[in-house]
């Protein structure tokens, strides 16, 4: 790997723990940053480079670093009702980068890219809360997919915004 790609890389995982600590506590599962840096990580980021710094970000807070929100890390996070949206992140990527590597960035594949991840991602979290807090289906989605929705499109389009900024002046160029 070149120095500018690990360069990049690193500047991003920076990023996602950066918004990992942006959070408004809500009951259950907190509202933060992570998705809007998932989101540009994935779209400004090629796919291997995209799955490797989510992996690393996910490794280093199941170690035990405390870089998932709140300040919190360990492998019991990834064990908890939170892990299925953590897990979720890989599956974000691995979707919004995999699309944005076979179309054009234009503002609507990005937004279409980043929408179809981050559903997937908020779904997957939402379903993982059925079997560790013992909820139905519809409660799953009524306490940790509903209230992230309209959060979720903000994020998204904030994703758009700054990522069409970021590739007409060059400065993350994939």
């Amino acid at each position: 790997m070149k120095t500018k790609q690990l360069t990049l890389n690193a500047m991003m995982l920076a990023i996602l723990i950066i918004c990992s600590q942006i959070t408004i506590p809500l009951p259950g599962v907190p509202l933060t940053l992570q998705t809007f840096a998932i989101g540009m990580i994935a779209t400004m980021l090629p796919l291997r480079d995209c799955l490797l710094t989510i992996f690393t970000y996910l490794l280093i807070g199941s170690v035990g670093l405390p870089v998932f929100a709140n300040f919190a890390g360990g492998l019991p996070i990834l064990l908890s009702p939170l892990g299925g949206y953590l897990i979720g992140f890989l599956i974000y990527g691995l979707i919004t980068s995999g699309i944005l590597e076979l179309t054009s960035r234009t503002p609507l594949t990005i937004c279409l890219a980043n929408f179809l991840g981050a559903a997937s991602q908020l779904i997957i979290g939402g379903l993982w809360l059925i079997p560790a807090n013992h909820l139905t289906l519809s409660q799953a989605m009524t306490i940790g997919v509903i209230p992230f929705i309209i959060p979720g499109i903000l994020k998204l389009f904030l994703v758009v915004v700054v990522a069409q900024r970021l590739l007409k002046a060059r400065l993350l160029a994939r």
